[in-house]
């Protein structure tokens, strides 16, 4: 259960009905898909902040291999000019044109306590009278880049699933170790929240060690659900342009190697063979 100091607000608006969506920072954040989409949509929704997560319950700083999760820091000349610790932040939208606002969280996984932080989210949802979640997330795979990288999603309900399929969303069969998506998805449920985690398929070449940092195409593909889903008022052209010149990118190594070439080609084939009609991808 949440206590009183893990969700700490700022502001207390009267929102209409809000979505919520989320993007997390941590394991299933392949080519920064999640915590890039919320990113967009907060330079180009411009929204105000709601309230914050404390870390101190929730996160490990000193983690092997995740740097991330240490504060940012800037010397210069000797001097600390800037200490910016990671941080775990909602955000509100009033959607002045529609009939629903949104509220878009963006923080880190964290490494303790999965079920009061999973509780905390679902108590500022609850406050403001949340009724459907999406979580989002990126998962490496040997998607063409090339071709635009599918989306796939495990929903609470039925009727969410049953929704999701006009826009472009297959689903998942999955059976072993669960993460916090799972945590929280289970604990919507459980309190009668619609949620959906939507994952996008980044482009992943091990083969030849390539792996995408910040992926454009795998964050204009959540964009473009959202969007949809949600009559979001969204200017893309940055995210075509900035999709445009990734994929020109790659190809322009695959040109400067036979083997990445092929491989790529060999990617594309074997996408047409399993596509198909049908609902799962």
């Amino acid at each position: 259960m949440a206590t009183k100091s893990d969700v700490v607000y700022t502001a207390r608006p009267e929102l209409r009905e809000p979505v919520m969506i989320i993007g997390l920072d941590g394991w299933v954040d392949g080519g920064e898909a999640a915590t890039g989409t919320v990113s967009f949509l907060r330079r180009k929704l411009r929204p105000r902040k709601l309230a914050e997560i404390p870390l101190g319950r929730f996160h490990v700083y000193q983690v092997p291999g995740q740097l991330s999760l240490r504060p940012y820091c800037k010397v210069e000349d000797g001097l600390l000019t800037e200490y910016r610790p990671q941080r775990n932040t909602f955000y509100y939208w009033v959607d002045r044109e529609g009939e629903r606002d949104v509220i878009l969280f963006q923080g880190t996984e964290p490494n303790l306590n999965w079920d009061d932080y999973c509780a905390a989210v679902l108590k500022v949802a609850q406050d403001f009278g949340v009724r459907r979640i999406y979580m989002l997330g990126g998962v490496l795979d040997k998607t063409p880049h090339t071709r635009n990288p599918g989306v796939s999603s495990v929903c609470t309900g039925k009727q969410l699933r049953d929704e999701l399929v006009h826009y472009g969303v297959g689903f998942t069969d999955y059976e072993g170790p669960g993460g916090l998506r799972t945590a929280l998805l289970d604990l919507s449920r459980r309190r009668g929240i619609d949620m959906a985690i939507m994952h996008v398929r980044a482009t992943y070449y091990p083969e030849f060690n390539m792996v995408i940092a910040h992926n454009p195409k795998a964050i204009r593909a959540l964009v473009v659900r959202l969007q949809k889903l949600l009559h979001l008022p969204l200017d893309m052209t940055e995210l075509d342009r900035k999709s445009r010149d990734f994929e020109a990118r790659i190809a322009y190594l695959a040109l400067q190697n036979s083997q990445l070439k092929t491989y790529v080609e060999a990617l594309e084939q074997e996408l047409l063979l399993v596509a198909g009609p049908g609902r799962r991808q």
